[in-house]
């Protein structure tokens, strides 16, 4: 009821506001010169201050929920959501005059607040607040000042507390992204932001809006610039589930090593390129060709890239081998070594292959997932790799993903909460059934290790300060969550260590870092100050056999590889089991 009150609240109040637009509003798709306006949260970014959440503009989860929340704003999202605590105080970003206190139109609730900028054009928006503003129409406040407090949609100050910030025109028709306003360095900020960091691509398009500063301006009521015909990634409820790495061990680095970053391509388009488990020589990557788009073999020795799909991108099988699409109803795998083709009925559901191999997993989704509401129902099925034997795995909420080649990772957020709940499922004990692995408040990027004796995940904004940050825990239930004494962005390396990047609002270059999940320390590998890596928008990849890194720099938007020198794998340790704590 509450996503039906907002959406019709927003529709009102846009349908009264919907003039025609000027010339000049038409064409206003950046924002004027002029100095930046201050952030509206106090302090340094942290695991108990405040983190970035969601971009402006063409996000996955605008596409996913655009039709709940964002339909009159062309199906984008036309602000920037900042995660913080229920209470936190909202600062004026510029001088402004009150033009609208607790509209319920503007589709932000439960309170919200709209200034005005005299000189500038410009109007801003604070949405989610904790509870009516002190002011009527037409107080002026300073730069600076403190206006609200911060809330949560949901009136829990638990589930999804957080300030959703707009900048308009101050004839409010027209939102801008709010990012070149700020002196911030945005790409640091993201590269560790609860959600995931992609831009919804339109394969007709491929290339538009799917950068931090290429967003469009929103012109309220305008048509929907996102009703892709051809989208990728498909939609939430389609995707297929997760699958872990297989097993893989490399040697422990020596106190000394040196990190080499060599460009691989400058041009062409590089953002989101992937690996295949069979290919350790090259990146995949999305890109044109003249009257269409194909997927790019890209060598990691930066020789010319070439085609080698010209369809939607494929999903694949952890080792590579097995190629995975979609047709209706069933889904065809392809074995690539021999050509080999089967199908398999999922109910039109991915299906994902697991680790060793040898078996699939699916779910049905029965409904939309949309934050703040009740997860939709979920049917997960596993089969053997023919599709033979299918079986009803786990029925409940939640999504479900493999966590080894025999168990299965569940998690389920409580409604209304922050709470998060982990569930093992054993598929080969007597009686598979959901095992509690824990549960936890503010649950964020749950990565698994390869092999899956390992997670690693995120903790902000615990009710003990010192209990937020990166966590590690062993996939066995009784086991405990271990902090690591690091915060930042990380990626498995192998089966016990992570390679990590720095998070420091003050940098404008990251630190590689290693993290051992056996003894919980943490080593940086690389100083910003001699090997400046910067990392666009939270994209960089670990290649299937721990070795190397690929990420995208902003600056150039040049695609690069970190090899760390002796970091070579151990063909003889590559399946020892290690002793966990």
């Amino acid at each position: 009821m509450q996503r039906v009150l907002i959406a019709l609240g927003l529709a009102a109040a846009l349908i009264a506001l919907a003039l025609p637009l000027s010339a000049a509003a038409q064409q206003a798709e950046s924002p004027p010169d002029g100095p930046p306006f201050s952030f509206p949260l106090a302090g340094r970014p942290g695991p108990n201050t405040w983190l970035y959440e969601q971009h402006y503009g063409n996000t996955t989860e605008a596409f996913n929920f655009g039709d709940e929340w964002y339909m009159h704003g062309q199906g984008l999202h036309f602000g920037l959501d900042i995660e913080t605590t229920c209470g936190t105080p909202v600062l004026a970003i510029a001088d402004g005059v009150v033009t609208y206190v607790d509209a319920e139109g503007w589709g932000a609730g439960p309170h919200s607040l709209v200034l005005v900028h005299p000189g500038t054009g410009l109007a801003s928006f604070y949405g989610h607040l904790l509870r009516q503003p002190s002011f009527v129409r037409g107080d002026t406040v300073k730069r600076g000042e403190v206006i609200g407090l911060s809330g949560d949609p949901d009136l829990s100050c638990r589930s999804r507390p957080h300030l959703h910030l707009e900048i308009r025109r101050d004839h409010y028709q027209t939102a801008l992204s709010p990012l070149p306003f700020f002196d911030m360095n945005w790409h640091m900020l993201v590269s560790i932001g609860p959600f995931v960091h992609q831009f919804q691509q339109d394969l007709s398009a491929p290339f538009r809006w799917m950068t931090l500063e290429t967003q469009p301006a929103v012109h309220f009521s305008a048509n929907l610039l996102n009703n892709y015909q051809r989208p990728w990634p498909p939609k939430l409820e389609q995707q297929p589930p997760e699958s872990a790495a297989p097993t893989r061990r490399l040697p422990v680095l020596p106190a000394e090593v040196r990190v080499t970053r060599t460009p691989v391509a400058l041009s062409g388009w590089n953002v989101g390129a992937w690996w295949h488990g069979d290919d350790l020589q090259a990146v995949y990557v999305l890109d044109a060709l003249p009257g269409g788009t194909a997927v790019f073999r890209q060598p990691l020795d930066g020789s010319p890239r070439e085609p080698v799909e010209d369809t939607l991108p494929a999903y694949r099988s952890p080792d590579g081998s097995i190629r995975i699409e979609r047709d209706g109803g069933v889904a065809r795998l392809t074995r690539l070594s021999d050509g080999a083709q089967w199908e398999v009925a999922t109910g039109g559901a991915f299906p994902a292959v697991s680790p060793d191999g040898t078996r699939l997993l699916w779910q049905v989704v029965y409904g939309e997932t949309v934050p703040g509401m009740p997860e939709p129902g979920v049917r997960a099925w596993v089969s053997g790799l023919d599709g033979g034997d299918p079986r009803l795995a786990y029925s409940g909420g939640g999504r479900v993903q493999w966590l080894d080649d025999h168990r299965l990772l569940i998690s389920r957020r409580i409604t209304y909460t922050a709470e998060i709940q982990l569930y093992i499922v054993d598929l080969d004990a007597e009686r598979p059934e959901p095992v509690l692995l824990g549960g936890y408040e503010n649950l964020r990027d749950v990565q698994v290790a390869p092999g899956g004796g390992y997670i690693a995940f995120y903790l902000p904004f615990q009710e003990n300060p010192a209990d937020s940050g990166v966590y590690v825990q062993r996939t066995t239930p009784g086991s405990l969550a271990r902090k690591l004494p690091f915060f930042g962005a990380y990626r498995w390396r192998d089966d016990r260590w992570l390679y990590t990047l720095s998070f420091d609002a003050s940098q404008d270059a990251h630190a590689l870092g290693l993290a051992d999940a056996l003894t919980r320390t943490h080593r940086w590998l690389t100083d910003p100050e001699t090997l400046a890596i910067r990392v666009a928008n939270g994209d960089w990849s670990v290649s299937p056999d721990g070795t190397r890194i690929v990420y995208v720099d902003p600056e150039d938007y040049g695609l690069y590889l970190l090899e760390i020198a002796g970091d070579q794998a151990c063909s003889s340790c590559a399946h020892t089991p290690i002793r966990l704590p």
